[in-house]
């Protein structure tokens, strides 16, 4: 604690961020009523432009298939004209080099995406690689669902980001959230986010946090890996597709307990502990969350969110908006129909992820759950997509099983055709290895977790 005492704020900044923080926590946070559940307002839209896009029984009667369509195509001419040619407006724009001056790798990353996208489209080629065991899975359901998110979400993140609201909740609860996860305030925001909103919201929040210098990488990987879990409404969603939402309160509950329990032993273990607790490159630490002696802690909340608030402006939301755009659908979305495809057909058509997930079998049989290692691979396959092992689960099998499964596919968190690739694509110490240790560690610790509540409580 400091001996300075805060600067009251300019009126202009604590107006900009009253008005700021209103409109950013009703778009992000506000908990609407809807005949299913809650929703929030961010997503309120993102359904009704769901429902305006999407006209016909057909899937390419979709236009967010053909807007997702029309962006792969654009990064894969763009990706090529500027390796072949390296045109000068290119070139000369950060940002945009960036995205389409690429490794070999996103390279081909691009023309794959293109090709199956292509093929899935117009139904050329094989069924195990243009079904819905393939890339009808991942172009028909995941890439439609991500278009419209990012369509409104890329300009709704500066709005909750860039006029002081996460600057003022992370002074409130600053010893609440360092306490229990070893991280700063703010990042109840990015949980709150991801609660109502989504997990890649979540992600790219948190993301553009650490890259302004506002998270280190631990603190930013950390977040991420633990609390970028699928929302309320999609968790209903889960349910219902298993044939528990007739349980949804007990089974959520069972979800955000287990939730908060391995937030809590994962900051405090390898690989989150050992991270390093540096800003990105060129980028100095921005927060402040600290209280200087002679003020309140509300005072200092009220203090920062303003300083912050008022340095914001239209056009930066407008920039940001349209880096948002740029990012997602110019460069994660090849990366999530290619990898994403050959993942799926991989669990399709090989036994790898029933050799790999043997040990988990044995797990489940000491843990009782009823089937045990007939259902192994599901524990497994939310690694490529969280609606995977719903999808394999069904509401056939035993209640319990579905039960613990279900919730254990929620709290595994990293999903590689979503928040996988997110983290990928940022500048966080987390690299793929890292990535697939965090999700068996939760895994491994999560289950245990669900099976004894569930005894207990269920």
């Amino acid at each position: 604690m400091s001996n300075k005492k805060t600067a009251p704020p300019a009126t202009k900044g604590k107006l900009k961020f009253i008005f700021g923080a209103l409109i950013g926590a009703f778009l992000f946070l506000a908990p609407i009523p809807t005949e299913d559940a809650f929703n929030i307002p961010l997503g309120l839209g993102i359904d009704w432009l769901n429902g305006l896009l999407n006209f016909g029984d057909a899937e390419t009667a979709d236009v967010r298939v053909w807007l997702a369509y029309a962006f792969i195509i654009i990064s894969f001419c763009l990706t090529v004209l500027t390796c072949m040619v390296k045109p000068k407006f290119i070139m000369e724009n950060e940002k945009l080099k960036e995205i389409f001056l690429t490794s070999p790798l996103y390279f081909i990353t691009r023309v794959v995406a293109f090709v199956i996208m292509t093929m899935v489209i117009f139904d050329i080629g094989p069924e195990w690689l243009i079904g819905w065991d393939g890339g009808a899975l991942m172009v028909f359901y995941l890439i439609t669902g991500l278009t419209t998110i990012f369509l409104l979400l890329s300009f709704a993140i500066p709005i909750l980001t860039d006029f002081g609201l996460m600057e003022f909740i992370g002074v409130l609860i600053k010893k609440f959230v360092n306490t229990l996860f070893r991280l700063p305030g703010r990042a109840a925001v990015d949980l709150a986010a991801s609660w109502f909103g989504s997990s890649a919201v979540a992600v790219i929040i948190t993301r553009t946090q650490h890259e302004r210098g506002f998270y280190t990488g631990r603190e930013a990987a950390t977040i991420c890996a633990n609390f970028a879990f699928v929302s309320l409404p999609f968790s209903l969603v889960i349910a219902t597709t298993i044939g528990v939402e007739s349980h949804f309160a007990l089974w959520y509950l069972i979800v955000c307990l287990t939730c908060i329990l391995l937030g809590m032993i994962m900051s405090r273990i390898w690989p989150l502990k050992n991270l390093p607790d540096t800003y990105p490159e060129g980028v100095t630490k921005q927060l402040d969350e600290e209280v200087e002696e002679g003020s309140s802690r509300f005072e200092k909340a009220v203090a920062l969110a303003s300083a912050r608030a008022e340095k914001a402006t239209i056009n930066d939301i407008l920039a940001g908006g349209l880096n948002g755009w740029l990012t997602a659908f110019m460069d994660l979305f090849p990366v999530i129909v290619a990898w994403g495809t050959v993942a799926i057909v991989i669990n399709a058509t090989t036994p790898i992820f029933d050799i790999i997930s043997w040990p988990m079998g044995v797990v489940l049989n000491l843990l009782n759950v009823p089937g045990g290692a007939e259902y192994a691979t599901i524990t497994i396959v939310g690694f490529i997509d969280m609606f995977l092992p719903a999808v394999m689960l069904g509401s056939e099998t035993y209640f319990e099983t579905r039960f613990i499964l279900g919730a254990l596919s929620i709290v595994q968190v990293i999903y590689m055709a979503e928040t996988g690739v997110l983290i990928l694509k940022s500048k966080m110490p987390v690299g793929f290895g890292k990535l697939i240790i965090i999700f068996l560690l939760r895994t491994l610790i999560g289950l245990p977790i669900i099976v004894a509540l569930t005894n207990l409580l269920l």
